[in-house]
């Protein structure tokens, strides 16, 4: 299930934010929605211990500027490629772990878009 907690936004806009892989066998998870260009959600990722995710935003009216890991996670690896934050799990380590990005950027109005993931990982063999 998906907690949503909107600071502020565009109450008409809708966004959909998807998790992505390289594999899907390595990664899972649902996609997080959430509503407004300023906003704040957490999502549920499960991960193959040594591998890893990619995400991405998708249907925003808008553009992102700058990716930054807002939260590093306590024991898998994390870090942005371009725009893409990705998520590495330690190899061997089975367990929870969390980390959290934000997409920075303008929204389609000329307005400030900031939109920060917390990602709740469960590392499993």
């Amino acid at each position: 299930m998906r907690k949503l907690e909107l600071v502020s936004g565009l109450a008409a806009a809708a966004f959909l934010f998807f998790t992505g892989s390289a594999s899907a066998q390595n990664c899972s998870g649902a996609p997080i929605y959430f509503n407004g260009s300023i906003a704040a959600v957490e999502g549920e990722l499960t991960v193959k211990s040594g591998k890893g995710c990619t995400f991405n935003i998708n249907n925003i009216p808008g553009a992102i500027n700058e990716t930054v890991i807002t939260q590093k996670p306590r024991v898998g690896k994390a870090g942005v490629q371009g725009l893409t934050p990705y998520y590495v799990a330690k190899p061997g380590y089975t367990g929870s772990d969390e980390f959290s990005y934000t997409f920075l950027g303008m929204d389609q109005y000329g307005g400030t878009m900031r939109v920060t993931f917390k990602q709740k990982i469960t590392v499993v063999p």
